[in-house]
């Protein structure tokens, strides 16, 4: 009987088309896993094809029982035996061959389409992360976790909580953890996962969702390999809102045992800090870090929201050094003053770090309110300190490479700046500082490079045009330079002309007279009249040098301008030679050469 069946199996051909089937549908199934993915298609859908195509397996076998394939078309078995017509026994071998061909060769597309599509991605933003081959297998993206409350007003909830997470990992020695400006521009419910990996340069990542009800929280975390797409851990989380550090620091040490990635200080001691037991002073620091993040105006709201939080819980020492933070920052986005914001930055890093000496974002504080008033060791020893605590922090980094071309160290500064990049390729800010440090070594070319590539992902990023504007001053460049300016003017709600007519008076001996008068007159140049640093560029690209010394000697003695790499860009060169500048330079202390003994 048993023999009977197997015979008759061999004789309709189901060996056959089950061999068909599995080798045809394997390839198929590489293939769409590679191709799918450069047109968007959700990992969700290519798991659910993938899956339906290996279900086909049982009906195809089925199929082949029932019906012949046979030099007169399809028919079911019965009448094929009745009128002796048997299939050709070679059919599906071609069957086999073709398909599998097919497939491989979209395998080989996807392969390289996806690879070019991420290459695209990498250097429109400015990337410079590791290729697929170089990924560092302790590396991970946190994607921002999905908000499934009711009310969808709390996503900042969500967000904020995600990034402590991030936070909490960025601490941990070993591990590469993408920046939350770069991860949380993808969504792992619409991307997938290994454009995301290769885009970022991580071998991990962490989605997951959460769901807020009164003072109840949901969290659903989950870690997926990026090469594979399979999850190598997963778990769910309920807790009252008050003990959501917890919650935080179990995730973020499952995350490091998982990745078998080392603790400091061992695994008993935590990550994530119960810094507060006022769940509501909690909830306005994670709306303030939202804000924060977003820079520009919402500096002000975030401003706002840690002073909140403080005012709730005096004691809560994350809170004060994010305080401190935004305030020192509101100056260089012309929110405020660097006489009123600086005493108060001060003042809320100091309270932080008297409550704990260990919050890396109070010690950035004080690197930066050293840096503004030109205290360069201090600024040295507080962003060392910021980045024992906190390596894999890419804010720290930044920051520290840009104070390090501040003092004229800039093959470090671009060490560092290139280092901050790969933790947050996609951030525009690091893009831009990247490309003013390679033009303070003189690398003109590479310069241009990088600022195109943030212009051409960022179109509308004041800061890119503000400084592409500088560059090609710098170089000559004036129609390029004129180009940026009507853009920087634009995006302000400005009248171009009144921004284009400067470059076109460094070109034109002619239009000089009324380029100057604009920058000195116009209210709609005020803002580059209000740093020193800056007027004193565009009054010596203009050729009106002793009134750029002016300028330069009021930095050197209120330490008022958020430009201060500025002082090494080449429009400053015929300024060198002169006893003033040298003074200037003297006064500052400039360059500064931090300690070899504490360099990393």
């Amino acid at each position: 009987m048993n023999s009977n069946f197997f015979s008759e199996l061999r004789r309709r051909n189901v060996y056959k088309v089950a061999i068909a089937y599995i080798v045809g549908g394997w390839a198929l199934s590489e293939g769409i896993s590679q191709v799918f993915p450069i047109f968007d298609v959700p990992n969700a859908v290519i798991r659910v094809i993938v899956i339906l195509i290996f279900a086909g397996l049982p009906v195809a076998c089925v199929l082949a029982w029932m019906f012949e394939f046979t030099s007169q078309g399809i028919k079911r078995t019965k009448v094929a035996d009745a009128a002796n017509e048997r299939s050709r026994g070679k059919t599906w071998i071609y069957v086999v061959v073709i398909g599998a061909i097919v497939s491989i060769g979209l395998f080989f597309l996807g392969r390289y389409s996806g690879n070019r599509s991420a290459t695209l991605r990498e250097n429109a933003g400015g990337a410079r992360t590791e290729t697929a081959g170089r990924v560092p297998d302790k590396s991970i993206a946190v994607l921002p976790f999905e908000n499934l409350s009711d009310d969808k007003n709390t996503a900042y909830f969500s967000d904020g909580i995600t990034e402590e997470i991030l936070n909490a990992l960025a601490q941990i020695p070993g591990l590469k953890v993408a920046a939350r400006r770069s991860a949380f521009q993808f969504n792992s419910n619409d991307l997938d996962l290994r454009k995301i990996g290769q885009v970022l340069g991580v071998a991990h990542v962490l989605e997951g969702s959460l769901q807020k009800a009164g003072d109840q929280v949901r969290i659903n975390v989950q870690l997926v390999d990026v090469q594979n797409g399979l999850q190598t851990w997963s778990e769910k989380y309920d807790r009252k809102l008050d003990n959501v550090f917890a919650v935080e620091d179990e995730i973020a040490k499952a995350i490091a045992s998982k990745l078998r990635v080392q603790l400091t200080g061992g695994a008993g001691q935590p990550l994530v800090v119960d810094s507060t037991n006022n769940p509501q002073a909690h909830e306005l620091y994670l709306r303030g870090l939202t804000l924060l993040a977003a820079r520009g105006p919402a500096l002000l709201e975030a401003r706002n929201s840690f002073q909140k939080a403080v005012n709730l819980d005096a004691n809560y020492a994350q809170a004060w050094g994010a305080l401190a933070i935004a305030e020192l920052i509101l100056p260089s986005y012309q929110l405020d003053s660097f006489e009123s914001a600086l005493p108060r930055g001060k003042s809320a890093a100091q309270k932080a770090l008297s409550l704990d000496p260990n919050v890396a974002s109070a010690h950035v504080a004080v690197a930066l309110a050293n840096t503004i008033r030109c205290h360069w060791p201090e600024a040295n020893d507080a962003f060392r300190r910021a980045l024992e605590l906190a390596p894999g922090n890419a804010e720290a980094v930044n920051q520290f490479a840009q104070f390090l071309l501040t003092v004229g160290q800039f093959e470090p500064a671009l060490r560092e700046i290139e280092r901050a990049q790969q933790l947050d390729p996609l951030s525009p800010i690091i893009g831009v500082i990247r490309a003013r440090t390679l033009a303070a070594l003189a690398r003109g070319d590479a310069a241009d490079e990088q600022i195109k590539e943030i212009l051409a992902a960022y179109p509308e990023f004041q800061a890119a045009h503000v400084w592409a504007a500088t560059q090609y001053i710098d170089r000559k460049m004036y129609p390029a330079a004129e180009a940026e300016l009507t853009s920087v003017a634009k995006l302000k709600g400005q009248n171009p002309e009144v921004k284009a007519v400067l470059a076109r008076g460094m070109a034109d001996p002619a239009q000089h007279v009324a380029a100057v008068n604009s920058l000195e007159t116009s209210p709609e140049n005020s803002d580059i009249r209000g740093d020193p640093i800056w007027y004193a560029f565009y009054l010596v690209s203009l050729r009106e040098n002793g009134r750029a010394l002016d300028q330069l000697e009021i930095y050197a003695d209120k330490h008022n301008s958020a430009f201060a790499p500025w002082l090494w860009n080449r429009s400053f060169d015929p300024l060198r030679g002169e006893p003033r500048f040298k003074a200037v330079l003297a006064k500052l202390a400039l360059p500064y050469s931090p300690p070899a003994a504490t360099e990393p």
